[in-house]
């Protein structure tokens, strides 16, 4: 295939034209960056689409990258109505993306079976989340809403030359839009049922015409509460959320570029949305709350990019900056009850700064090279407070001494942790159409910490606080238990190597096939949640996956049809896992550790074909099947390492994934254009926890809308629905305890059905 000359795509990679649209799921591809009265949704289909996600020096045709992506542009988020990246969470093969939605703001991201059930700011994602080539270095908070965004790309299967560690299942990559060269502005405001209302704004042009734009983008979410609480009959979970993005981006000569970016934002919501389901029927959105809590998370965040041109291999030099600061405090009431049997409360402090420095070239026509250096570095600050049995309601005839009496917990700990990592990628061209692809990263990190157990304490008040008497972490003032065992070490570094090697074969003029093995490794640590009396809280080792992947990409000539496809096969060393069980007396004990060895293999299928020029059908396919090979943990807590542990079901991997969705174009008259769009997404179910007691429900989510665009206006209005089957799905569902004698679980709810009204403007 023939790749776009180096000189135009580099200047389409700083301008940033709407391209970041990766190439092997086109079920949302319903644009480029026109606005909908330039042109018609499927027209846009039929433009040649970019992708830089391989760092190279030149930017790669969709079709000729040897990947399985997923991504959106700007005009997909803006067709699909999607508030933030959980509202593409059913939309490809083999992918979650959800909120965890008992604790506010953290993610649960899982591809191809591999992820994270966890809150714990100490414990790495196996799928990574970067902004604007940014890693963010814990899971909470990391939810961005997708306003004012360039792309989205979703990056299947490990990914650790070119992004490092952790990010062993995949990469999620944000895209930000940069300033514009030309006066731009663009609003739109969102009423859906609930009442939820979204307010966003961007206005963007030169500040000096050829030298430097400037642009400033904000949004405001303010969610009534879609959920209604049975304890109190009034609506549920209401939050308000906001957050600005100033930033410049600076042009010298036809060399030199720097694009630089700040964000504030702040969220306050009220709680997490539980049920008890054992008390509730799992296929309802019932629930009750005594307790409501609050969640209040404020975050500030810089990032720069510069680009130099140089002469040695026609390449260039790319140098990105990031930091972060990031802070949460909350309280919710985990037991679902409208008894205050258990309440839990966080603080979490976040400071990271990160440098990437990489040179990218092209040598002869025959050698593609990116090279690079990279730092990391993060403190990390959690302190946790339990509070169970605080206003305890007796049963007719029950005694007060038949509950325990009020009791607080306390404890948490700090993290500091380094990271560095040195890395290369070349492509040969060993034929004009068979290519060898190498890569190799070395990466070193350090982790210290300081950790006291979560103890019992004396009461506190029913709101968060450090329990009279107790420890005080940002004080130093803590008698660390766990350093008083001779096993325990608090200080630890890990090293590995993420290897790659492959080829790909361009067999015809718009079809390739390729090959790759690669290695990733998620980074050991530690348990800053350590509430367990008898296991230590680290440090547990990396866990490391050895996968392969044969895929294949075509397209006919005149780009009609479209079919990629890809098939994996991943095995799974020390696979790391929190086992969590309910505890009487905590609430609830979470272990981090390496339980067992895997393997996970599957495939994938996406498309698209034009019925006719207004009228195209999209569809996906996706199919994980995972084992274990060896456990190492006795993850049933039943006081042995058997069979039962061995044929355990994986969580976070659902067997089938799939999709199938329309778009037509209709002119309306002689006044407009009008855009109608029909998606229905399935996801098998799953179990969520380890021992298989927390399962997440499948879903069958259908969404559809209608847009109308006038004749030589940029406005368009729409209505849309999603979720409209009213299906029951959960971001986690975990083993709980309460009320005292029932077995139930704790699920996070996602919302059910959503109706909503859009206003867009843009000149």
């Amino acid at each position: 295939m023939e790749k776009p000359q180096m000189g135009s795509v580099i200047k389409l990679r700083r301008r940033r034209l709407g391209l970041y649209i990766a190439g092997s799921v086109l079920v949302y591809n319903l644009g480029s960056g026109l606005t909908p009265a330039q042109a018609q949704a499927t027209d846009a289909l039929r433009d040649s689409i970019v992708v830089t996600a391989t760092k190279k020096s030149e930017a790669e045709d969709v079709q000729s990258v040897p990947l399985a992506v997923t991504a959106y542009g700007e005009a997909q988020l803006d067709a699909y109505f999607v508030k933030d990246i959980s509202d593409i969470s059913f939309s490809q093969p083999n992918v979650t993306l959800e909120n965890i939605n008992s604790v506010g703001g953290a993610l649960n991201f899982s591809i191809r079976g591999l992820g994270v059930n966890s809150s714990i700011p100490s414990i790495d994602p196996a799928v990574g989340v970067f902004v604007d080539g940014v890693y963010l270095g814990i899971t909470t908070g990391a939810t961005f809403d997708t306003f004012d965004l360039e792309g989205i790309e979703i990056l299947r299967g490990p990914q650790g030359v070119l992004f490092g560690r952790n990010v062993t299942g995949g990469a999620v990559l944000i895209n930000t839009k940069r300033p514009s060269d030309e006066f731009e502005f663009k609003a739109k405001g969102q009423w859906e049922t609930g009442l939820n209302q979204v307010y966003q704004a961007a206005v963007s042009g030169p500040v000096i015409p050829g030298v430097l734009n400037a642009k400033i983008s904000g949004m405001f979410n303010d969610d009534q509460g879609w959920f209604t609480n049975l304890a109190t009959g009034e609506k549920f979970n209401p939050g308000q959320s906001f957050s600005i993005r100033p930033s410049v981006e600076l042009t010298l000569g036809d060399s030199f570029d720097l694009y630089v970016r700040y964000e504030h934002g702040e969220t306050e919501d009220g709680h997490g949305v539980g049920q008890n389901r054992a008390l509730y029927d799992r296929e309802t959105f019932d629930l009750e709350i005594g307790n409501p809590g609050f969640l209040s998370q404020e975050w500030d965040m810089v990032t720069a990019e510069a680009n130099l041109d140089v002469a040695f291999g026609d390449g260039t030099i790319t140098n990105i900056f990031g930091w972060r600061r990031f802070n949460s405090r909350s309280i919710f009431d985990p037991d679902s009850t409208a008894v205050d049997y258990f309440k839990f409360g966080e603080y979490t402090e976040q400071d990271q700064i990160s440098n990437e420095l990489r040179y990218a070239g092209t040598f002869s026509d025959v050698v593609e090279l990116t090279l690079g250096l990279y730092y990391f570095s993060q403190d990390v600050l959690y302190e946790e407070v339990r509070f169970l049995f605080q206003d305890p309601i007796l049963a007719p005839g029950q005694a007060m001494g038949t509950i325990p009496g009020p009791l607080s917990f306390y404890g948490g700990g700090i993290q500091d942790h380094k990271t560095y990592g040195v890395f290369g990628h070349v492509d040969v061209a060993l034929t004009p159409t068979l290519s060898l692809l190498l890569g190799l990263r070395y990466s070193y990190e350090e982790k210290s910490v300081n950790i006291a157990t979560i103890l019992p304490g004396p009461p506190s008040p029913n709101d968060f606080d450090i329990p009279p008497g107790a420890c005080n972490l940002p004080a130093g003032d803590c008698v660390f238990n766990v350093n008083a065992d001779p096993a325990f070490d608090p200080e630890e570094d890990f090293s590995a190597l993420s290897p790659k090697i492959g080829f790909q074969w361009n067999f015809h003029e718009n079809a390739q096939t390729y090959f790759h093995w690669s290695r990733g490794n998620r980074s050991g640590g530690y348990n800053l949640r350590n509430t367990s009396p008898v296991a230590l809280p680290g440090p547990f080792d990396q866990e490391t996956i050895d996968a392969f992947e044969l895929g294949m990409k075509t397209q006919t000539l005149s780009g009609r049809a479209t079919l990629n496809a890809a098939v994996y096969w991943n095995t799974i060393k020390d696979m790391q896992r929190e086992v969590i069980f309910p505890d009487p007396v905590s609430g609830l004990i979470q272990i981090i550790a390496n339980t067992a060895d895997a393997r996970v293999r599957g495939f994938e299928v996406d498309g698209q074909f034009f019925v006719t020029d207004n009228f195209v059908l999209t569809g996906f396919a996706g199919h994980t099947d995972a084992e274990y090979t060896e456990v190492l943990f006795d993850i049933t807590q039943d006081g042995s390492v058997d069979d039962v542990d061995l044929n355990l079901e994986l969580p976070r991997a659902p067997k089938w994934t799939f999709g199938v969705g329309a778009i037509l174009d209709l002119p309306v008259s002689d006044i407009g254009n009008a855009t109608a769009r029909v998606n229905f997404s399935h996801r098998d179910t799953s179990f969520y926890s380890d021992n298989n007691i927390g399962v997440l429900s499948p879903g069958d989510i259908l969404n559809a809308s209608i847009s109308f665009s006038p004749n030589n206006e940029n406005v368009r209005f729409s209505v849309y629905g999603k979720n409209l089957l009213n299906d029951v799905t959960e971001g986690s569902e975990n083993p709980l305890g309460f009320p005292p004698g029932q077995q139930g679980t704790y699920a996070g709810l996602n919302k059910g059905r959503v109706i909503g009204g859009e206003l867009m403007v843009t000149f």
